[in-house]
């Protein structure tokens, strides 16, 4: 198709822009450029989960359980983001964890998915500003600021940015994922050197700590341990699938979006699974250490500000987990809406791009939630926060287990429909194992939080299901009732919904990316294998960063 062509049948194209299929009333701006969703790939992995609860892990179940933990739930995360990236390049739309669904396996499929991922956002949400606020009892405590004021202070600006444009939020999480990434990097040059014994005059340590490698007294203890420690796990790594819901408003997702994809693999081996192994290396996890590892690491390296640092960080983490929050509950409600899975009022976007009522919508649960973290008293923030990780993890991983379902149906139907792969914008590796690979890792890991959740270790009933219990395992009572109702209700009042989408009825054409002749050789190019040094070392940059 010549650009004149598209022309007439989508209006002007100009050189640089992307134009698409748009149902009418679509309205959302396509300002994110590549730098933005690159950032979100790298920064949207490193948050509390990392900086603060990953001790947590490690104490629970040692430095090789938590790192088994976090190794698994990895290449889970790897193989969601890929599968999500393939389907969000050819149809990058808005909201895609209910659009997907919706199109490739059924309407209830995507009523569930899209309303489980709205609800992992939206407590994700509060969650973060209780972070904040618990993080910033370190300087000021709540004599003096009370925990819900902190929060309020810190959520106004973060609305007032969502509420001006996609720019506001994308800008925000660059700088807040940048502050993120250098300390991580920073983290790990700095292990390393204490790992190798360089100016400490001990010597290298090696696997010194590894004692014990697993916590626990017999198989069964320590099967347990390793189980509890992956809800740290899945909830720290909830938002790395967020560049995946950023096509819909990306500049030219076809180039952007595989570029911040590609990357994701390596991200995670540094990022996360290189902090998680040198914290086991360089900590004990029977010492006595009840702040962030990454303090006692720093501290251990002569780093006097290491605990004020740290904390810095991890506010500006918990930020942009919230301010992150905002942006995915916003396109998933805007999605639900237009899809008539959710009241037609949160459809409603203004001049500037932004879906008003969606956004206002997670202010409001922002606000139950600092209601509730004051009706809890003075650990109010504490309790708040571990109540809504434990449904944030549950949801996560459900996610992640849909997209898999979804991206097997989706590649069945686009083959069963005489389309061609190479003729997809971006093609995931390792198709289709890394997608049963998810879905069973899903389910063992279920399991495993089970067994966990309910082996009281010769303890009595009353002692073991105290309020730290009901707090840390709110997915089990809360998370699954909430995903089960919801499923049956809708298939209770949409008859019909549970029918699979046929792979002739699969709808690959609406909302496709049309591209100009210019985007896409420049897209090409960035796929060329480079054939000297320099080019070898700009590509892995760009794979990295």
């Amino acid at each position: 198709m010549t650009e004149e062509e598209m022309s007439s049948r989508d209006g002007e194209v100009s050189s640089g822009m992307i134009m698409l299929d748009l149902p009418s009333g679509g309205g959302l701006h396509r300002k994110l450029k590549a730098r933005h969703l690159e950032m979100i790939a790298i920064g949207g992995t490193i948050g509390t989960g990392l900086l603060i609860k990953s001790g947590d892990a490690i104490r629970g179940a040692g430095p090789l359980g938590a790192l088994i933990t976090f190794s698994l739930a990895g290449l889970q995360v790897y193989g969601v983001v890929t599968s999500l990236g393939e389907m969000a390049t050819l149809i990058p739309v808005e909201g895609g964890f209910s659009a997907f669904p919706n199109r490739f396996v059924s309407k209830a499929f995507g009523f569930v998915s899209g309303w489980n991922y709205w609800l992992n956002w939206a407590l994700a949400f509060p969650a973060g500003m209780a972070g904040v606020a618990t993080l910033f009892e370190f300087w000021v405590p709540t004599s003096t600021i009370p925990s819900w004021a902190v929060s309020l202070i810190f959520m106004f600006p973060l609305f007032a940015l969502h509420l001006i444009s996609v720019r506001g939020f994308a800008e925000t999480e660059f700088v807040l994922s940048l502050i993120k990434v250098l300390t991580i990097i920073i983290f790990i040059i700095i292990s390393f050197f204490l790992w190798l014994g360089i100016g400490t005059g001990t010597g290298p340590l090696w696997f010194t700590n590894w004692n014990p490698a697993v916590v626990g007294d017999t198989a069964m203890t320590k099967f347990v341990n390793v189980g509890a420690a992956f809800t740290t796990g899945f909830y720290a790594y909830g938002g790395t699938e967020l560049v995946g819901l950023t096509a819909g408003e990306a500049e030219n997702p076809r180039l952007s979006v595989p570029r911040a994809i590609k990357g994701t693999f390596w991200r995670i081996v540094i990022f996360y699974v290189g902090s998680i192994f040198f914290v086991g290396v360089l900590l004990n996890p029977l010492a006595t250490w009840s702040a962030s590892p990454f303090v006692y690491v720093l501290e251990s390296a002569g780093i006097s500000f290491a605990a004020e640092f740290i904390n810095f960080v991890a506010i500006v983490a918990a930020l942009s987990a919230s301010n992150s929050s905002i942006y995915a509950c916003a396109r998933t409600l805007l999605r639900l809406s237009e899809d008539r899975q959710a009241p037609r009022i949160f459809g409603k976007i203004d001049k500037r791009g932004v879906p008003v009522n969606s956004v206002i919508a997670i202010m409001i649960v922002g606000l139950v939630g600092i209601g509730a973290s004051y009706a809890s008293g003075p650990d109010g923030s504490i309790n708040v926060f571990n109540f809504l990780t434990g449904f944030v993890s549950f949801s996560t991983m459900l996610a992640w287990m849909i997209v898999s379902i979804t991206h097997l149906r989706f590649r069945a139907g686009y083959i069963a429909q005489g389309r061609k792969l190479e003729d997809l914008p971006y093609i995931a590796p390792f198709f289709p194992w890394f997608n049963y690979m998810s879905i069973i890792v899903g389910i063992v890991v279920t399991f495993f939080m089970l067994i966990s959740a309910f082996d009281t270790n010769g303890m009595s009933q009353d002692e073991f299901f105290n309020l730290s219990w009901w707090m840390n395992n709110s997915w089990i009572y809360a998370g699954i009732p909430i995903t089960a109702c919801l499923y049956l209700g809708y298939v209770i009042f949409v008859p019909g919904s549970m029918r699979l989408v046929s792979y002739d009825e699969m709808d690959f054409e609406s909302n496709t990316l049309i591209e100009t002749r210019e985007e896409k050789a420049a897209a090409d190019a960035i796929a060329l294998k480079p054939t000297n040094f320099a080019e070898w070392k700009a590509k892995m940059i760009y794979k990295l960063f």
